[in-house]
């Protein structure tokens, strides 16, 4: 949860190329991208996310957002390991969000099997390697240079850190109630 939050704040607040207004285009830039450069050898890389990157950046955030939730009102058979809010709802309500819970880690594992693949496909195809960059944080780029909102991607990333973990504790500690 920690993670995902951190991911929603650095897409409103983050460099220009975490934003999401920055890589998630309509549905038109998607095709276009899919027609006339995801398959080409030469084509030339984006500074950040491309529109299919940015389009499975979304569904991730959306599938583990979807994962919380049920994770939190989630309760198991026994009920020892059960959500922190599950005591909010009635036992079967929280044994259909277990089992949706289990269901959308499936698609999570899934979409996640499909970024190694693409991944795999842009290294050995198009041969752009985005293993570093991803790992990193940066690459290098002969076109304009991203934006950066801090002096340091260090400052942003201990103060964004510290807003999404503080947020988590703060949920954690209400379920406990």
């Amino acid at each position: 949860m920690t993670l995902l939050l951190f991911r929603l704040i650095w897409g409103v607040a983050g460099s220009s190329t975490a934003l999401f207004s920055h890589f998630v285009g309509g549905p038109g830039k998607l095709f276009r991208y899919v027609r006339g450069h995801m398959f080409k050898r030469g084509a030339a890389p984006a500074p950040g996310h491309n529109p299919v990157g940015g389009w499975s950046v979304l569904a991730m955030i959306a599938l583990l957002a979807t994962q919380v939730g049920l994770g939190f009102f989630s309760v198991d058979i026994d009920g020892m390991e059960s959500g922190p809010f599950a005591y909010l709802v009635d036992f079967d309500t929280g044994r259909v969000a277990a089992e949706w819970h289990a269901f959308v880690f499936n698609i999570i594992l899934t979409l996640t099997a499909l970024h190694v693949v693409a991944i795999l496909f842009y290294l050995i195809h198009r041969r752009d390697n985005l293993i570093g960059p991803m790992i990193s944080g940066s690459r290098r780029w002969t076109g304009e240079q991203p934006v950066l909102r801090f002096a340091s991607n260090r400052v942003a990333l201990a103060i964004f850190l510290l807003i999404a973990g503080g947020s988590c504790l703060l949920i954690a500690q209400f379920g406990r109630a």
